[in-house]
């Protein structure tokens, strides 16, 4: 009887979130309410959410076919621009989709996330409004 060894390749790809480079489906806006009172400057506070998020989605944090909660995302966001932020959402720049669609992405089995989110992705709002939660 013998013995061998196999060794099997699938293709994989990554599933592009937020940017533009993303899906368009999967293309959103970080729309985040500065602390009031803070010394740092609106470019600043973009700069320092996509450093984070990029951290977020390093490769070593994810699988794939795993399943993207914003919820998640946004404890992270907080955690690490306590000092920055007091929120923070993602709005869909879909206008067929409704706020909220985007707070949960899954990955086919073949597929693992990576952020494509740049500065001009982020916006630096006073307060979350009705109409700073649209498209």
């Amino acid at each position: 009887k013998t013995i061998g060894d196999q060794i099997v390749y699938n293709s994989a790809k990554f599933k592009l979130l937020f940017g533009a480079t993303a899906e368009q489906q999967h293309q959103a806006v970080f729309r985040v309410v500065k602390i009031t009172g803070s010394s740092y400057t609106d470019n600043q506070i973009k700069t320092e959410i996509v450093k984070a998020i990029d951290t977020y989605f390093e490769i070593t944090n994810w699988d794939f076919g795993d399943t993207f909660f914003f919820s998640e995302l946004s404890a992270y966001l907080h955690e690490k621009t306590n000092e920055l932020i007091s929120s923070a959402v993602l709005v869909s720049n879909d206008p067929e989709k409704l706020f909220g669609d985007l707070y949960e992405i899954k990955c086919r089995p073949y597929e693992i996330f990576v952020n494509a989110a740049t500065t001009s992705d982020v916006v630096v709002v006073s307060a979350l409004t009705p109409a700073t939660l649209q498209s």
